[in-house]
């Protein structure tokens, strides 16, 4: 299987199809293959890359780690994975902290990227002082359930907070740690190191905006207004450009593979006709 040795870790990951080069990074999952029913259907017009973020299932930590800002590791990994794969700039999709781990590559390898989606990241440090202090006490009330009772409990929170119904439903069983070591593993990795890392970390938004013409904001059609949509609506605005709604909700490239697949490559087909 291939993989990428890099400072720290070895990154496992998989490519579809051919063409240009289209990363998809993961959220609190972490592995790339909540991606597959996906790629398959984008894999038409890419060469689309699945990666397990480092420290996720097959992604192994390789001696000293820099825990402290995971999030640049993470966007200096996805850009070496770039630089592996292809000589030209890559299309992105980041979902969730994985939109997050997208926007950090942005701002620090924009020359790694030609065009990103990045879509509902939980960039509650955006938000006004009133809504960002909400936040935060609610991710430290995330934080201290999964301490004191465990991952099932932190995310019936989480995940309510972020999709409601059947998107809902699919996130808590992506992280049910009775389906096996992998996912107990990846759960606890996640709430332990990214959850108040990630959703509180201080992105530089003049970069995000000066690569404006790369950056296209996105959340889901039945997402609402909800905590999950509010930092991309307010980043939308920073750039001058709308939030563009994708189908389905958080999780949608989970629910509706090829319906989501479709509304990707309009996104991406308009970067590359003009």
């Amino acid at each position: 299987m291939p993989d990428l040795h890099v400072n720290g870790a070895k990154l496992y990951y998989e490519t579809f199809g051919s063409g240009p080069l289209l990363l998809l990074i993961p959220g609190a999952d972490g592995r790339g293959a909540v991606f597959h029913d996906t790629a398959k259907y984008l894999s038409i017009h890419f060469t689309v890359a699945c990666w397990d973020r480092r420290g996720f299932s097959q992604s192994l930590l390789i001696g000293a780690q820099d825990f402290a800002d995971r999030l640049s590791v993470d966007a200096d990994d996805a850009c070496a994975l770039i630089q592996h794969l292809s000589d030209q700039p890559a299309f992105v999709f980041g979902t969730s902290s994985g939109a997050i781990v997208a926007m950090q590559l942005l701002i620090r390898h924009p020359e790694c990227v030609r065009a990103l989606v990045a879509h509902e990241p939980p960039a509650f440090a955006l938000l006004p002082e009133e809504y960002r202090a909400k936040a935060a006490g609610l991710v430290e009330h995330i934080y201290s359930l999964y301490r004191a009772k465990g991952v099932q409990a932190a995310m019936e929170v989480f995940s309510g907070g972020l999709s409601a119904g059947e998107d809902g439903v699919r996130m808590r069983y992506c992280m049910d740690t009775t389906r096996g070591d992998e996912i107990r593993a990846n759960s606890m990795y996640w709430f332990e190191f990214e959850l108040r890392q990630y959703t509180s970390a201080a992105l530089d938004v003049e970069v995000i905006v000066a690569e404006k013409e790369k950056y296209i904001p996105a959340a889901g059609a039945t997402s609402g207004d909800g905590p999950g949509v509010g930092p991309i609506a307010l980043l939308a605005g920073k750039v001058g450009k709308e939030v563009v709604r994708l189908p389905g909700g958080h999780i949608s490239y989970m629910v509706e593979p090829e319906i989501f697949a479709d509304a990707l490559w309009v996104l991406f087909e308009k970067v590359i006709k003009s």
